[in-house]
């Protein structure tokens, strides 16, 4: 797969049908409970993945992969770093390029990592798409039946997801295909993070993790789990949050088509 994504790797261009998954309108249950006689019961579920709750949402189409190193140089090549219009949401002006570039663009079917929310949305403007919000990234990930991975309730192998640091590093995009979800959506879990559009909510007055060190808002919620995560960090339901201009080097980002924000 590294291989590919050095000759060009054709499943990796936006304007093929085959690379969005559409998913239908309706209504999903949004979060996790630990109490057995809710919804979406986990043992495993944080405070702030409940309580439990229905979320409406419109059809819109998700990409079936993270962006990868080589979709993000072609926004390099193209001056997205300069272009003031792409960066409406914030951070222009700051940065010129992803954290470790030079390493990463050796491998340009990996997830591209070290890229701030603000550096996804100049993406995502550039690109004429957006990004998920947390309802609708997880409604993509666990349907409509309350998944608790993409595939389903059962606890992932090492086939399924890069993840529990077995290999060490991100993965080309899809590689796992044990692990889609049944609507064909790739890497959902494990392999890098993925940032939301929406500023992270509590879904209750309880008092909820807070893993950033700053205490200072807002944050901006991202999801997935990654390829050091263990499998209860990779769960569909579970929520992180981070201030906007972080980045490290397992977070990116996937992209989605939504009509109501113009995509």
């Amino acid at each position: 797969a590294d291989a590919l994504g050095q000759a060009g790797d054709p499943r990796l261009d936006r304007t093929r049908s085959d690379y969005w998954v559409l998913i239908p309108a309706g209504r999903f249950w949004m979060g996790a409970s630990k109490d057995p006689s809710e919804r979406n019961y986990d043992p495993q579920a944080y405070d702030d993945e409940s309580p439990v709750h229905p979320v409406d949402l419109s059809a819109y189409r998700m990409a079936k992969y993270p962006v990868t190193v080589g979709e993000y140089e072609c926004f390099m090549l193209q001056e997205g770093y300069v272009d003031e219009r792409f960066w409406s949401a914030g951070g222009e002006g700051r940065l010129a390029e992803p954290e470790n570039r030079d390493a990463q663009r050796l491998y340009k079917s990996r997830p591209v990592v070290g890229v701030s929310w603000y550096e996804a949305r100049a993406f995502c403007a550039w690109a004429e798409c957006d990004l998920p919000t947390e309802a609708q990234w997880e409604r993509a990930a666990r349907g409509t039946n309350g998944r608790r991975y993409p595939w389903g309730h059962e606890a992932p192998t090492e086939e399924q997801m890069n993840f529990g640091g077995v290999v060490g590093h991100p993965t080309p995009v899809g590689v796992f295909p044990r692990g889609d979800s049944p609507e064909g959506l790739a890497d959902m879990a494990g392999n890098v993070w993925e940032w939301c559009a929406d500023t992270y909510l509590s879904y209750s007055s309880k008092r909820v993790r807070d893993p950033s060190p700053s205490k200072e808002g807002p944050f901006w919620a991202y999801r997935g789990g990654c390829w050091w995560n263990s499998a209860w960090g990779c769960r569909s339901a579970d929520r992180n949050r981070v201030s906007p201009g972080h980045r490290n080097v397992s977070l990116g980002f996937r992209l989605a088509l939504v009509p109501s924000r113009g995509g």
